[in-house]
């Protein structure tokens, strides 16, 4: 079972990746700190027809200015990505065929050349789960290993290093069981990035507050409640085969909301009616300066702020350096954050830009 120890193991351990998602056309691609991450996954494409699709002409030069900042840093690698935010439309008919695949491959081989991206993300939310296809598990595996062999006897022949391979996945146990074969997947990725986050939010069948992303689960929570947390889901992973230097644990930077049923309740598991829409780590700092009340929960090493009606689960400094400790300690490849964009870019927040990111490269680094 995974350690609760948050303590100094692994300290320097030189090969922790700091992979970070960015979605282009929120923030300037000049305005992002090329040092603070190993490899950015920007985003995010689509399938079209079968193909990838990375968007109008302002999209593709964002793209380009995204991979030209490795003109400032060599060492880094950038990533496109396809899918995200729950999309699983087209993903399962440009896989179930080998002359799909072989379509889709081909169509991204060129993409990832003409754009000069170091590898191919795919968030695939997620294979089976949301259309019921039972194929798309092995056909996924399929173009996974299609993909890895294909890609590596292109680059042999124009002399070039293969793209990497990653895949976003899910952290929670009936969707990661119903997806993905991890035996195999574990054969073509380089890494996965494990969205360790979202186990709480406001639906009509859970109304009450909860943690975004607790690292641990706490006391009161029993059954398939006591699994929804990062420590489980990366501990999942790797018993189920997924060796520990693929596993990317996932770091929210965006904030969940919540709208209580009465101010007077406002713990965890308390009565909400509704919610709206997600915060940025800036949007919290000014919702803590308004006089928001921050509490930090000891058991899942997270915080959560209330003020009236509002409620929000978020990640701070504390909560970051505690995630970014534990990854060390308990040997993982490192952390993936969602995202640059909701981080505190623009220094409303401290006089460090991107905080959040900032406090993972120090514990990793240093």
């Amino acid at each position: 079972m995974f350690s609760k120890n948050l303590g100094n193991d692994h300290l320097g351990k030189p090969d922790l990746l700091r992979v970070c998602y960015y979605g282009v056309g929120n923030i300037a691609p000049t305005l992002l700190n090329t040092t603070l991450c190993t490899h950015i996954i920007a985003g995010f494409s689509v399938v079209t027809n079968g193909v990838l699709d990375l968007g109008d002409e302002e999209k593709k030069k964002l793209y380009l200015q995204t991979t030209d900042l490795k003109k400032n840093n060599p060492e880094l690698k950038v990533l496109l990505t396809v899918g995200g935010g729950g999309s699983n439309g087209g993903f399962s008919e440009a896989v179930n065929s080998t002359y799909n695949r072989t379509k889709f491959i081909f169509s991204t081989l060129a993409t990832l050349g003409k754009y000069n991206f170091d590898g191919f993300d795919i968030d695939w939310e997620f294979p089976v789960w949301n259309d019921a296809i039972k194929e798309d598990k092995s056909n996924f595996i399929s173009f996974l290993k299609e993909f890895k062999a294909l890609s590596t006897f292109y680059a042999h022949l124009v002399g070039k290093a293969p793209p990497l391979l990653t895949v976003a996945v899910a952290a929670v146990q009936n969707i990661i069981t119903s997806a993905y074969d991890i035996p195999e997947m574990s054969k073509y990725v380089d890494f996965i990035n494990l969205m360790s986050y979202d186990y709480h939010d406001y639906f009509w069948y859970t109304p009450f507050t909860g943690h975004n992303s607790p690292l641990f689960n706490s006391s009161r929570e029993k059954a398939y409640f006591s699994t929804l947390n990062t420590a489980w889901s990366a501990n999942y992973w790797y018993q189920q085969g997924m060796p520990k230097s693929k596993i990317m644990v996932g770091i929210p930077t965006y904030a969940h909301t919540y709208i209580l049923m009465n101010p007077l309740f406002h713990n965890v598991d308390d009565p909400a009616t509704g919610t709206k829409d997600d915060l940025s780590f800036p949007d919290v700092c000014k919702f803590l300066s308004s006089g928001a009340i921050r509490v930090f929960d000891n058991e899942s090493q997270v915080p959560y702020a209330y003020k009236d009606y509002d409620w929000v689960s978020y990640e701070d400094p504390v909560s970051i350096s505690g995630k970014a400790k534990w990854i060390r300690s308990e040997g993982y490849g490192g952390a993936m954050t969602y995202n640059l964009n909701s981080d505190d870019w623009s220094c409303d927040c401290d006089k460090t830009p991107f905080l959040l990111h900032r406090i993972v490269y120090d514990i990793f680094t240093k």
